[in-house]
């Protein structure tokens, strides 16, 4: 007879699912914590979110001295609407992988490299996103393009007195650095990194999927993440045998015994995105213009 409290092949899948729902959640709200994102939108069944632009109705009339000034009018309206995709992602060990390495080392290191693909897909999705701005600045090198991106979103005052967010490409980063230290956030999460004071800035973000010679700014709150509760109604009755507290993402799992395989499914609908897209600053660094150097005697 086993012994009482042991812990079968059974439950270690379990504890594993368990852990990855846990740790998915945990890094979501490491990454929105790091971003300082508070904003978060529970999606309706139909899976759509709703982008905004801003309208603008100038009266340009010239009055003259007692005249009453004619208004003008500066609206949010709706912009383009988008429907939310599903990730869905199933992972299979096999029994000769955990002959191999054991149960425990097998199914991390699957669940590991599945983690790293649905966090990639969030952060391509999130570059989308910020990708679909017309508002546009250039700057010579890393400094003037930054300031140049916030000067122009302070020009924007449906985002005033909100802190803002740059990210930047980690090589742009570290061209402009050369050897010099710079304090970075202790937390790397998502493959994102927060530079502290970098530049005076309040919040700069190296993205590593950032184009090379590309800025994104954009307000804080500006910044939406939208998710389907995976763990509501039928659908977290019939399929999720785990989700995490807020129903980000949930996981079914069963064993096959005609191709001896533990195979688990993650499975949720989340997206970040930028609510107004005009409301984000592409900058294109520029290269610095080369000092000439005096020559002695010249």
């Amino acid at each position: 007879m086993a012994e009482k409290k042991l812990t079968t092949m059974n439950d270690l899948g379990e504890i594993k699912s368990i852990d990855f729902v846990n740790k998915f959640s945990k890094n979501i709200n490491d990454l929105l914590r790091l971003l300082g994102v508070t904003r978060r939108q529970e999606l309706t069944n139909d899976l759509k979110i709703q982008t905004y632009k801003w309208t603008t109705d100038i009266d340009n009339t010239v009055t003259a001295e007692g005249e009453t000034i004619p208004l003008s009018k500066v609206s949010r309206a709706k912009d383009q609407e988008y429907t939310v995709t599903w990730f869905k992602k199933r992972r299979a060990v096999s029994a000769e992988a955990i002959a191999r390495h054991g149960a425990s080392r097998a199914i991390s290191e699957a669940d590991t490299r599945l983690l790293r693909e649905i966090q990639n897909g969030i952060k391509d999705g999130f570059l989308d996103y910020l990708k679909k701005t017309k508002t546009k600045v250039k700057g010579k090198g890393l400094q003037q393009a930054l300031a140049n991106s916030w000067g122009k979103l302070s020009t924007f005052n449906e985002f005033e007195g909100s802190p803002l967010v740059s990210f930047v490409n980690p090589l742009d980063v570290a061209e402009y650095l050369g050897t010099t230290a710079v304090a970075s956030d202790a937390s790397n999460v998502f493959g994102f990194t927060l530079l502290k004071n970098f530049l005076g800035m309040q919040n700069v973000i190296v993205m590593p999927s950032c184009p090379q010679g590309k800025i994104y700014t954009t307000a804080v709150e500006n910044l939406v993440f939208a998710y389907l509760n995976v763990a509501n109604g039928d659908l977290g009755g019939l399929f999720a045998d785990f989700t995490d507290e807020t129903g980000v993402i949930a996981v079914s799992r069963d064993r096959h015994l005609n191709n001896l395989t533990f195979e688990s499914v993650f499975f949720g609908a989340n997206v970040l995105f930028a609510e107004i897209p005009d409301g984000v600053v592409e900058a294109t660094i520029e290269a610095p213009v080369p000092v000439p150097v005096p020559v002695p005697g010249g």
